[in-house]
């Protein structure tokens, strides 16, 4: 780009001197102004395209380079892991992982993930570590997060439990692991009704808290389309909860709403 500025400054210059009179100059001076600054802002628009453009051709050009330099690169995280450095070990096949998008690796990732013991301050992900067939591991790390970090549960890892709920009762625990990405699910209206019979299935085994929340948004959504998940809530509230101070609470506050619409 600086070269075709170079040029373009350099016409510029020539075509000033057969130019002799002092209007003629200045017609001159204003034109090729203008069309410098307009080259300088085609050139700004074309930048990312022609970024692009470069980057890919770095790509093809080094692909070879690129993979061999790559499994290397997991060869040494595997040998930084056997040495009982597992946070590193999981940073780099973290690294690879934005480049290489294969099962095996994610399978690596989701194995060392589960020698560690999770927290919730961990740089943790989920959605990259998404596999597309049934793997206990990865479920057991969906079962892990979805008590520590709920935000990470999105929509591809519920329907990836979903897609997977036979499966995952067949497993020691799974359903334990199913009650607790099913409340891992109220913390959002649009999961509940994206997912609502995933919720509607474990409501009854649900931790207090999670059921206080689910009834709570049910409660404040009475027109919603959620009419066999609302059946079995107020029958668990009735059955387990219709005495609790916490749920008393918020059916006092529904209440007050209504007299102050009403």
């Amino acid at each position: 780009m600086w070269k075709t500025r170079l040029i373009a400054l350099f016409i510029m210059v020539i075509g000033i001197f057969p130019n002799q009179s002092t209007g003629q100059l200045v017609l001159y001076a204003l034109g090729s102004t203008l069309l410098f600054a307009l080259l300088l802002t085609i050139q700004k628009w074309s930048t990312p395209a022609l970024l692009l453009v470069k980057l890919e051709h770095f790509f093809k050009q080094e692909a070879s380079n690129l993979y061999a330099g790559l499994v290397r690169d997991r060869e040494k995280a595997i040998e930084v892991f056997h040495s009982g450095d597992k946070p590193r070990a999981y940073e780099m096949l973290r690294e690879i992982g934005a480049l290489v998008h294969t099962d095996q690796l994610r399978v690596e990732q989701i194995l060392l993930l589960q020698s560690f013991i999770l927290r919730k301050d961990m740089d943790l992900m989920l959605e990259p570590l998404l596999l597309d067939h049934f793997n206990p591991d990865l479920v057991e790390y969906i079962g892990e997060l979805s008590k520590i970090r709920r935000d990470l549960l999105k929509e591809n890892a519920f329907r990836y439990i979903l897609v997977h709920e036979e499966q995952i009762l067949a497993m020691p625990g799974g359903e334990n692991i199913l009650v607790s990405v099913a409340g891992a699910a109220v913390r959002l209206k649009r999961y509940i009704t994206l997912y609502p019979y995933l919720v509607l299935r474990y409501a009854h085994k649900m931790p207090k808290d999670r059921f206080l929340r689910l009834y709570r948004i049910v409660r404040n959504n009475p027109n919603s389309k959620w009419e066999k998940l609302n059946e079995e809530v107020m029958r668990i509230y009735n059955e387990k909860y219709k005495w609790d101070e916490d749920f008393q609470r918020i059916n006092n506050e529904h209440v007050r709403k209504d007299e102050r619409e009403s």
